[in-house]
């Protein structure tokens, strides 16, 4: 401190050091979806002193691995608009649910900027390569007929309204958004799709917690039958007590998951603390999920698709463990058909280092 230019004021000189803008993250776990994973990422937050934002992540896991380039631009041009773009390859094992691998290559331009403090508003486009391939020779006819390469050229719109007092772990508050896809901008394969999503919290005392969230979307093949990747799911992580996609439309001769062009799910859950110290981190829920999915065009003589609602119910927990988030669900189904795909235990376990 030094003396200023009056008797009552002072200079005062601050030295600060700049934090480290990069970083580098190694992680391990386990999910019920994908099975053992693995990934790996390299970011920098002030890429070349601009503020901009550059990371490269690689995912490797048993039955799925992607790699992805994104680029942001928090302020582009200048106004609170945040802008960017995407690369990635992703390839999928689906022999067991549905008896095809699955792979995605592209590239996605995006930009986002709020309308007011809890509205705001997203644009992006995609241009995707599609390939369906390794297709069991005893698949269903519907997928055999779905094998090949396709290339989807889509424009997006999403418009969320956030009312939640946290983010991260939300107590109260709400969240909805829209999202609508129109593909067909060039490209093999033309659809309209609306999503719509709602969540709100109330907390009923310390660490007591209800949550109710839902979703309902729809597709709409333009001209052409909707694509067999773009079809919407139901189990798993969307309807616990279901394998994942263990509830869609099926062809019962091969037993394949087919998906379907309308789905709606929800969920009502209770979390609440377990009486252990808080420093284990340790809370369980109890939960009823519900939903349903269903019209599949085309369909064939051994297609089952009612489009009836699922339900089931179950209790959980959650552990802020030393090595990351462990997540185990016990869930039984009350309301199913005979040929949905039954999963008792659900688990997802991470860490990053």
């Amino acid at each position: 401190q030094i003396p200023g230019s009056a008797p009552d004021k002072a200079v005062v000189k601050v030295e600060v050091e700049e934090k480290s803008t990069g970083q580098i993250s190694i992680g391990a776990g386990y999910s019920s979806s994908v099975g053992p994973l693995g990934d790996f990422s390299i970011q920098e937050k002030n890429f070349l002193g601009h503020g901009q934002n550059v990371k490269l992540s690689l995912q490797l896991a048993a039955s799925r691995s992607q790699v992805e380039l994104a680029f942001t631009e928090p302020y582009f041009l200048d106004r609170e608009i945040r802008a960017g773009f995407d690369v990635f390859h992703v390839q999928q094992d689906l022999q067991d649910v549905s008896s095809f691998d699955m792979k995605r290559t592209g590239f996605g331009l995006r930009a986002g900027y709020p309308i007011s403090r809890d509205l705001s508003q997203s644009w992006n486009y995609g241009l995707r390569r599609s390939v369906v391939d390794d297709v069991d020779s005893s698949a269903s006819t519907l997928i055999q007929d779905s094998q090949g390469t396709d290339f989807m050229s889509e424009l997006g719109h999403n418009i969320r309204l956030n009312k939640l007092n946290d983010n991260l772990n939300p107590t109260s508050g709400y969240d909805l958004s829209l999202k609508t896809d129109l593909a067909g901008l060039g490209g093999d394969i033309r659809h309209l799709r609306n999503v719509a999503s709602a969540s709100t919290y109330y907390q009923i005392k310390d660490e007591w917690v209800v949550k109710l969230s839902g979703r309902a979307g729809y597709i709409l093949g333009l001209g052409k039958d909707v694509h067999l990747l773009e079809r919407f799911h139901l189990g798993g992580a969307n309807l616990r007590g279901f394998e994942t996609r263990g509830a869609d439309p099926r062809d019962t001769s091969t037993n394949d998951a087919l998906g379907g062009e309308w789905t709606y799910s929800s969920t009502l859950s209770l979390a609440f603390p377990l009486g252990l110290p808080a420093e284990l981190g340790v809370s369980g829920r109890v939960f009823t999920d519900m939903g349903s999915v269903g019209s599949l065009s085309p369909t064939n003589s051994t297609t089952e698709d009612p489009g009836s609602l699922r339900v089931s119910a179950g209790i959980g927990m959650t552990w802020a463990s030393p090595f990351g988030p462990l997540g185990m669900d016990l869930a039984l189904p009350l309301v199913k058909e005979d040929f949905d795909e039954d999963e008792l235990i659900r688990v997802n376990f991470g860490t990053r280092f």
